[in-house]
């Protein structure tokens, strides 16, 4: 009697990087097909881990946000002003030297699985951005000694909005350096605001 050979077996990674792969290839038209066509594998490799299509591709998703929030925690400067700015140039450097990251980070949006969260994974999604929030507490309250709705505002702005504005149609793409120095002028101009009126 011939032996039946064992099905290869794929780790959570692997599959998430595959996934990741597929999302960089397809963005939001990434299928689980993609992902068992990169990985050589049968659908039931991926849904033996991962409820469902939706669930495979947001968990790649909140990894690679958490990989960003570990870089944002490395972010140091003595200047108040400059950490914003640093804080700004992380991400048109996460992206360039992560683009597969950065392709994922821009395949949902926050509020929208909040909504409606794919199974089992409300847990990973709520206060998945927090460390974005104490990021900018703690940026704000350097800057301007206290934390005014003005003041957070204007840090987000300086070293969120403004950057992730300036890099987004790039993404997919090769994002030249000299973006980094449109970052840092923009960053720097909002940042010099007063956080009153």
């Amino acid at each position: 009697m011939t032996e039946m050979p064992t099905p290869t077996s794929y780790t959570r990674e692997q599959i998430l990087d595959a996934a990741m792969h597929a999302v960089h290839e397809h963005w939001r038209s990434a299928t689980v097909a993609h992902v068992t066509a990169r990985l050589g594998a049968p659908s039931g490799s991926i849904y033996h881990r991962f409820r469902s299509r939706d669930a495979l591709f947001t968990s790649a998703w909140i990894r690679s946000i958490r990989r960003f929030h570990r870089e944002l925690e490395r972010v140091s400067a003595g200047d108040p002003v400059e950490a914003i700015v640093e804080t700004a140039l992380l991400i048109p450097r996460f992206c360039r030297e992560n683009p597969l990251d950065a392709r994922m980070m821009t395949a949902y949006r926050y509020n929208d699985l909040m909504q409606n969260p794919p199974a089992g994974l409300l847990a990973d999604l709520e206060n998945l951005n927090a460390p974005v929030g104490v990021t900018l507490n703690r940026l704000t309250l350097a800057r301007y000694g206290r934390a005014t709705p003005r003041g957070l505002s204007i840090v987000a702005l300086a070293c969120r909005e403004a950057p992730i504005g300036l890099i987004r149609p790039m993404i997919g793409e090769a994002i030249p350096l000299w973006i980094d120095d449109a970052v840092r002028a923009a960053s720097t101009g909002i940042a010099g605001l007063r956080d009153e009126p």
